[in-house]
């Protein structure tokens, strides 16, 4: 129940996703202002995540969770009630996305940290997978629908099916039966935050992967120059754009079996930077390509590496997290996981403006490429383990803050 809520949910989000960047490049013709819708997501996200975090550990996730889809549902169906009567602009599409991401700021991480209290810890990887293959299969199917839609009667009904979408969650969190927390601790301080970013510093390979995240989707988001590229260099408007949106979840779920039929994939210290330097080497070659097959395969390409990499990563975090912590490391990843992409499209949108969209790709996907080749050279990195990790969190151990590489586990 919990995996078909967000599904839904994230299956609407993506026609909001397509239909805003359209409006906004379609409103203003440029490619700075699609670059700053991402900046209006990422700074509620950087600045808020943190704070999702501590109530996560410190308030009911169950009444938190259902709270915040009320609210984005009522943001979802002003939208489309905007664009009906006219009244939309950028102003109100930046001060909208900033209120969407606000939510998402402070229910990622009680999504996040629950996903433990489903399952056993055998199959906490493939539960971790079939979690972010959830999100890539909502993304399959929502930019290609919400592409179509939106070339056929507008930008409105996009919205709408957003706004119906969120009671999916709404409905799953409010009668499942399981407990989403083992319990709840702690308070909401200053203290409770930095516990969380302590604990963070101190584990180098959680933290190496953590940089190497955001560090790789800031310089490799390609997503502020989708509608540029769907409109002026491919020329196969919206329903070519929903395809480019469509294109990297395909590579995800292509990825899915791998990862989340009992894989047995366990020295992520080496497989996930290889990952991110696959991602990197398809966007560069999305920056150079014009062919519009050749485009979404290269997409696709970049989104089979980062949710192979991706996968790896949210176990490392989730093995090494006890769980009175989890929603706090949670929400320190999703400062990474989510400001990434979201300034990289500010980033990309300003590069593309002050050069060309070529360039912009080309440049950020030859930089994650580099970033990923470095991270995978940090010794800690290099020697870490699944397989002894998952050995201590079933023996009940905590693992050492320092000491977190196979040579000791």
């Amino acid at each position: 129940m919990f995996w078909t809520g967000g599904l839904l949910s994230g299956f609407g989000s993506q026609f909001t996703t397509v239909a805003m960047g359209w409006q906004i490049y379609e409103l203003t013709g440029s490619a700075l202002q699609v670059g700053l819708i991402g900046l209006a997501r990422a700074l509620p996200q950087i600045v808020l995540s943190l704070v999702g975090g501590v109530l996560a550990d410190a308030v009911d996730r169950r009444r938190l969770l259902i709270a915040i889809q009320l609210g984005q549902c009522l943001v979802s169906a002003a939208l489309a009630f905007a664009t009906v009567t006219g009244v939309v602009s950028p102003s109100l599409l930046f001060l909208a996305a900033a209120a969407l991401a606000f939510g998402t700021a402070l229910e990622t991480p009680s999504r996040q940290a629950a996903v433990p209290n489903l399952v056993p810890s055998a199959h906490l990887s493939s539960a971790i997978a079939l979690n972010t293959a959830q999100r890539s299969a909502a993304m399959v199917s929502g930019p290609a629908l919400a592409g179509v839609l939106l070339a056929t009667v507008g930008a409105a009904p996009c919205y709408a099916v957003d706004a119906v979408s969120w009671l999916a969650m709404l409905g799953a969190v409010a009668t499942i039966r399981a407990p989403l927390q083992a319990a709840v601790r702690g308070t909401v301080s200053v203290r409770a935050v930095t516990e969380g970013l302590h604990f963070v510093r101190n584990q180098h390979v959680v933290l190496s992967f953590m940089v190497l995240d955001f560090g790789a989707t800031f310089f490799g988001s390609t997503t502020a120059l989708l509608p540029i590229y769907a409109r002026d260099i491919l020329q196969v408007g919206p329903e070519g754009l929903g395809l480019l949106y469509s294109a990297s979840a395909i590579g995800a779920l292509a990825a899915t079996p791998f990862m989340s039929g009992g894989s047995q994939v366990t020295r992520a210290g080496k497989w996930v930077p290889l990952g991110m330097i696959f991602y990197g080497a398809c966007v560069v070659g999305f920056g150079f390509s014009r062919s519009f097959p050749l485009s979404v395969a290269l997409m696709a390409g970049t989104g089979a590496g980062n949710f192979f990499s991706s996968v790896l990563r949210g176990t490392t975090n989730q093995l090494l997290t006890p769980d009175e912590l989890r929603g706090r490391v949670a929400a320190v990843n999703s400062v990474f996981v989510m400001g990434g992409p979201q300034l990289g499209q500010f980033e990309s949108g300003v590069v593309a403006a002050l050069t060309n969209p070529q360039i912009s790709a080309v440049t950020g996907g030859l930089a994650a490429l580099l970033l990923a080749g470095a991270i995978g050279l940090v010794p800690e990195v290099r020697r870490f383990d699944l397989k002894g990790a998952a050995g201590q969190r079933l023996a009940g151990a905590v693992v050492p803050a320092s000491n977190s590489t196979s040579g000791r586990e």
